[in-house]
């Protein structure tokens, strides 16, 4: 049986879905708030919150936009805030 064609390949960069997520998660510890109250806060329960911070979520404009707003940015500023974000997790985020 033969591989389909690039599955051997590894990703050289996150998806974008993963650069959002770990943006949330870097916002949210920064404001040190924990996953319940963001995700009361924003209407969205903790296991859609968590999926989004692990990448693992297909984010609608209108999820974007409302996790921006409430940190008090644009959908554009919070990309800029996200791709500006080291590509590597921090060694801390190894150690949790």
């Amino acid at each position: 049986m033969t591989k389909p064609i690039g599955a051997d390949v590894k990703r050289k960069s996150k998806t974008p879905n993963e650069v959002f997520g770990r943006a949330v998660t870097e916002m949210r510890t920064a404001k040190q708030l924990s996953q319940v109250l963001l995700a009361e806060a924003l209407g969205y329960s903790t296991y859609y919150l968590g999926k989004i911070e692990r990448g693992r979520a297909n984010v609608s404009c209108d999820v974007m936009a409302a996790i921006s707003s409430y940190f008090g940015m644009s959908i554009g500023q919070f990309w800029t805030y996200a791709e500006k974000l080291p590509k590597q997790p921090s060694r801390k985020e190894f150690l949790m």
